[in-house]
């Protein structure tokens, strides 16, 4: 089975600052799944504690899931729409609050292990600042020691860090695939692993494929967000609107190395249909994938000479029809 599943978000009322409300109607979270079951090839959806659920409803979401004959790839933690977090959840500078996101963090991974989930997720979109002048050390220092006291109580789990450069805050703390890197090796732990958004790299100016290889490289365990931008915003459109090649390089990386995880979608169609939108996005990864499978050994064998003119060639004529 293709692994390919969508972010639940997608289907809810995908608000924005200057539309707090939201562009579409809200929606029930069993609205949501119904929703998610409409578009075409979910196989997997990646919900969020504690604010599509609660802990004392586990078994309502359960079969709610189940109905649908839905996985979960991984639960993630909601730590930037409740207020309390504005400061930061791991590195505010009020214990009480840190504690709180370490207890909430223990949580959903009890309940991840209750559901047969194998994985959490983490992005810390509050973390960060807005202005100069800041005790990085301290904040440093609070991040590490309890991201190592979760990656202690995770055990078996995988934690997947998200990173992202900006927004909420100007600067977020986790920001690119490097600083991601850097925690994983400071805390020694094999059960930490990254996000690798395709949006959030573009923000980083990152190149894709070279994430993965990184990532790849220091053997940590990592999974997919897809989902397409311009580059300079977290824009999360329909996957491949608009970076064709990149997503081709990408796919021909993750076939070089075997990747076996989850093909998961982080996007927010505003004014898009949500089901033909993830729709279109996961007939879009599938058929990438499906034609650098197919060519591999062709884009390998021209990757591998380094002849830019010849790689050229070889990608154009396998992905644009009538090509010569």
């Amino acid at each position: 089975m293709n692994k390919y599943g969508t972010g639940l978000w997608a289907f809810g009322g995908v608000a924005d600052r200057f539309n707090p409300g939201g562009y579409k109607p809200s929606q029930s979270f069993e609205r949501q799944l119904y929703l998610a079951s409409q578009a075409e090839l979910v196989k997997g959806v990646e919900i969020h504690f504690p604010s599509d659920f609660k802990e004392g409803e586990v078994e309502k979401v359960q079969g709610l899931i189940a109905k649908h004959g839905f996985e979960v790839p991984t639960i993630c933690l909601n730590f930037f729409t409740d207020p309390k977090w504005q400061n930061g959840s791991f590195t505010s500078r009020d214990p009480e609050i840190r504690k709180e996101a370490i207890k909430t963090t223990k949580t959903a991974m009890d309940i991840a292990r209750k559901m047969g989930v194998k994985a959490c997720t983490v992005w810390l979109g509050q973390d960060g600042h807005d202005y100069l002048f800041n005790d990085y050390d301290r904040a440093w220092e609070w991040l590490i020691r309890g991201f190592g006291e979760v990656s202690d109580y995770a055990k078996a789990l995988t934690v997947f860090m998200e990173y992202k450069q900006k927004e909420p805050r100007t600067h977020v703390m986790i920001a690119n695939v490097s600083k991601a890197l850097y925690i994983v090796d400071e805390l020694k732990a094999k059960n930490f692993g990254v996000v690798i958004d395709v949006g959030h790299a573009f923000m980083s100016d990152e190149n894709l494929a070279e994430s993965v290889a990184l990532v790849n490289r220091r053997h940590v365990p990592f999974t997919m967000h897809f989902n397409d931008a311009y580059g300079y915003w977290d824009d999360d459109m329909i996957a491949g609107s608009i970076n064709l090649w990149r997503y081709v390089e990408l796919f021909y990386q993750l076939r070089k190395i075997h990747y076996d995880g989850w093909y998961d979608l982080d996007i927010f169609p505003y004014r898009e249909d949500p089901v033909k939108a993830v729709g279109q996005s996961l007939r879009f990864i599938d058929y990438v994938k499906m034609k650098v499978e197919e060519n591999y050994q062709e884009l390998d064998a021209s990757m591998a000479e380094g002849n830019i003119h010849r790689t050229i060639e070889t990608t154009r004529k396998i992905f644009l029809e009538g090509y010569k």
